[in-house]
């Protein structure tokens, strides 16, 4: 990893005075232009306004930043008077989109940690307590995102020793990690994700508040839980991922996990990051899916073995499946196009295993998928690799996606209008 920040710092900075280092050379092609505009829109109105965050960090590291946030002395209502075609989002903290072409950039008003009155974590206090540019680095969740960049002068802006613990290849928490894990358990997961995108060592503090609060990871909504997961396996860094929450006793407060599937899901992770880093699309059904393999299997062979009768057999899996997606669902949501799919693949590995009905096989529209599950688990020895491998030379190509001018609209009235038409 090519680090574009190279120098320590000399002097620690005073209280409420950041340390800040001019990129001699930045490079402005790096940040979308209509993103620049609005900054400079900001500045003319005569407000403050920075990348924070990822951005930020991953250009210090010398990775190409891809999602950019914004954060501004601005008020909602003052953006949106100032910035066109953007609007008010959010219920507990309000935030402004922007939208320009097929970007959608996000912007956030400075804001400091609410008083509860307590030392306690409040979770549901008043969220749009707005604060200085101090304040809001103060109650970031990690040092190395609370970094702001100015685009205007290019210096990056440091309230909390966060280019240091780049330097330091470190992760370490804004404030006290015990009390950041309880406002937000999601927190647990982004300093895994951190921790493996970048190759850090996580403080032993975070460490320890991991171990105390990782319970509280049940608490979490399942739609934040899946794009939480989502994030953390499928960005390229899924199997070093993995294995951290192995490390740390996580996956079974987040996902129906099987230790004696811990192999194939770490094969299945090591080729999902082969394929990100190809730029190929990777699908997240598959990889939830492949998690809760074992599961199904074991499910399956379980009913086999009390009852002789084989006619029951896809009676069987259905009853497994139902059972591993009530496991599933508990902790994330996984919609129903996902379920049959997963369900697609599971049911096309008897097929493959017996070869039977191959050209029937051949032509289901998730063989592909089928196959690789295949795949993986010939290399793990759950199936011969041969078997895989007759399969791989019969796999059909990748179906292209349909082109040309959309199909003709139906003339049948909407279900709220049909029966004026009938009554006619």
């Amino acid at each position: 990893m090519k680090f574009r920040l190279f120098k320590s710092r000399s002097q620690p900075s005073a209280a409420n005075k950041p340390e800040r280092i001019k990129l001699d050379d930045f490079d402005r092609d790096l940040i979308p232009l209509p993103l620049q505009e609005i900054h400079k829109e900001l500045r003319e109105a005569g407000h403050r306004s920075y990348l924070v965050g990822g951005c930020v960090r991953d250009y210090l590291l010398g990775l190409t930043p891809k999602d950019f946030d914004s954060a501004t002395d601005a008020r909602p209502k003052r953006i949106i008077s100032v910035i066109h075609r953007a609007r008010i989002i959010g219920r507990r903290f309000l935030l402004v989109h922007a939208r320009r072409g097929r970007w959608t950039f996000e912007l956030a008003t400075f804001r400091k940690a609410p008083r509860t009155g307590s030392d306690e974590p409040d979770t549901f206090a008043e969220e749009n307590t707005y604060g200085n540019h101090a304040q809001d680095a103060s109650r970031r969740d990690f040092t190395i995102n609370a970094l702001y960049f100015d685009l205007r002068t290019h210096e990056v802006i440091d309230y909390v020793d966060g280019l240091q613990d780049l330097r330091d290849k470190r992760l370490r928490s804004v404030g006290p990690a015990d009390i950041r894990f309880q406002e937000d358990p999601v927190r647990i997961i982004r300093a895994i994700r951190f921790s493996a995108k970048c190759d850090f060592t996580i403080d032993q503090e975070i460490q320890q508040a991991i171990s105390d609060h990782r319970q509280l990871l049940g608490e979490v909504s399942g739609a934040r839980l899946r794009d939480e997961l989502t994030k953390l396996f499928l960005t390229g860094h899924g199997l070093q991922s993995y294995q951290l929450m192995l490390d740390f006793d996580l996956m079974s407060y987040v996902y129906p996990h099987d230790p004696e599937g811990i192999e194939l899901i770490e094969q299945a992770m090591l080729e999902s990051d082969e394929r990100y880093h190809a730029g190929e699309k990777l699908s997240p059904a598959y990889l939830f899916g492949v998690m809760l393999w074992n599961r199904y299997a074991d499910y399956v062979a379980e009913c086999q073995s009390e009852q002789e009768d084989r006619s029951n057999l896809h009676i069987f899996r259905q009853q497994a499946f139902s059972h591993v997606m009530r496991l599933a669902n508990a902790n994330i949501n996984i919609n129903r196009e996902a379920q049959k799919f997963i369900f697609g693949i599971f049911q096309l590995q008897a097929r493959l295993e017996n070869k039977k009905n191959v050209k029937r096989t051949l032509d289901h529209q998730y063989i592909r998928a089928a196959i690789h599950l295949l795949v993986i688990r010939s290399k793990v020895g759950e199936v011969s690799p041969s078997l895989a491998a007759w399969w791989l030379k019969r796999q059909p190509p990748r179906r292209p996606k349909p082109t040309g001018q959309r199909g003709r609209r139906s003339r049948r009235a909407p279900r709220r209008y049909r029966h004026r038409r009938e009554a006619q």
